[in-house]
């Protein structure tokens, strides 16, 4: 039975929280919005207090504020308790998907993606909860059956378990997310240990599922034209403008970058959707390569720091609920630099903790908080909330 302790000091509250990643992650949010709003200082209107952009930058702000609040106080929530309670997160996740999909709105640059619910002052972006959604029922679906993890009749569960979020995100458009949700399912399952033969067979699926939906044309229109131009960007200058742009933007910020606000291209708008997709691009122009690399160097040390608390962690289920959030914050660092490099299609990834959108901010919050609980209650700390008598 769960029990709720009456008495907690704030050393009981703060010193519970592991420091390094809170810090690395507050730090990070900081650097992001300074970035953010070098995106957006052209653009902003000095006579209208609550411009457009103006109240991007405070819903980056406020979402990161209340993210940060809930994130210790779900560290202080047992993340056994939290793992228990997957099948109300789990219909929680799938029914915002479902009124996203009827009433979902997509952004005026991206059309196909009516993946946002427009409450007025505000929008989310309901697959970024998701993600967290995801990773504390799968952990949990991974834990129940870890002593027959390579069975047949194991994985076919699994798999179905993993392909409801990614349909779901996929038909509001939201390609982007889908190939996250997928790095994220093949990722924990490489960490619950199950065998390589699965992967093998999985990735040979992917592959003939990937040619069988280029030759029938599932993958068409803009998506389809977006890959070809990888590799033929001089057909394709429309589409590579933003990467190309992109490019030059990083190089040519040298090692120390031409000085905030002072970037060429950051402060001209040639770079479109710099303040989220090409949040980088800010850090490499202004800051130079040394600034580009403290965004990524940032991100590896919180990315290290939730693996080790991961592999620290008393059980199984805190295990993989650290691996998966390792697992999405490493996927979608590596999807949006190689975006920002042409070495991907630009699929509308955001960098973790940069880029401005709250949803994608409170979204990893909440995904940290829950790392935070492992922590807590997995390091010899007082369980200071939900505790077992």
């Amino acid at each position: 039975m769960e029990g709720l302790r009456r008495k907690t000091t704030l050393g009981d509250f703060f010193g519970g929280i592991d420091h390094l990643s809170m810090i690395t992650a507050i730090i990070s949010s900081l650097y992001g919005f300074i970035l953010v709003y070098s995106a957006f200082y052209r653009t902003l209107d000095k006579t209208d207090i609550l411009s457009s952009s103006v109240k991007k930058m405070m819903v980056t702000v406020l979402a990161a504020a209340i993210g940060i609040a809930v994130a210790m106080i779900l560290s202080m929530i047992n993340y056994e308790v939290i793992s228990k309670l997957w099948p109300i997160i789990a219909a929680a996740c799938v029914g915002m998907m479902i009124v996203t999909y009827f009433f979902g709105t997509a952004p005026s640059n991206r059309p196909d993606a009516r993946c946002w619910l427009d409450f007025g002052f505000f929008t989310i972006q309901t697959s970024e909860f998701m993600k967290v959604g995801f990773i504390i029922s799968f952990s949990y679906h991974l834990d129940l059956v870890k002593d027959n993890i390579n069975r047949l009749k194991t994985i076919i569960p699994l798999v179905i378990h993993g392909l409801i979020p990614i349909a779901l995100v996929l038909i509001t458009g939201d390609a982007g997310s889908a190939l996250i949700f997928m790095i994220m399912f093949i990722g924990m399952l490489y960490a619950a240990k199950i065998n390589i033969g699965y992967f093998i067979a999985g990735i040979c699926a992917i592959v003939v599922a990937f040619i069988a939906a280029w030759r029938f044309n599932i993958i068409d229109g803009l998506q389809r034209s977006r890959i070809i131009a990888l590799f033929y960007p001089e057909l394709y200058p429309d589409i590579m403008y933003q990467q190309n742009n992109g490019k030059i933007a990083l190089g040519g910020g040298g090692l120390f970058g031409q000085g905030y606000l002072n970037g060429r291209l950051t402060q001209s708008g040639a770079v479109p959707v710099n303040e989220s997709d090409m949040i980088l691009t800010v850090a490499g122009e202004e800051f130079g390569f040394v600034g580009a690399m403290a965004v990524i160097l940032l991100l590896a040390v919180l990315i290290v720091r939730i693996i080790f608390i991961g592999l620290k962690a008393r059980d199984n289920v805190g295990y993989l609920m650290c691996m998966g959030v390792g697992v999405m914050l490493v996927s979608q660092l590596i999807v949006n630099v190689g975006m920002e490099l042409s070495l991907l299609p630009c699929i509308g990834i955001t960098l973790p903790l940069y880029s401005s959108g709250g949803s994608s901010s409170l979204g990893i919050f909440l995904a940290l908080g829950v790392v935070f609980s492992v922590y807590r209650f997995s390091m010899n700390q007082k369980e200071t909330l939900f505790y077992k008598y």
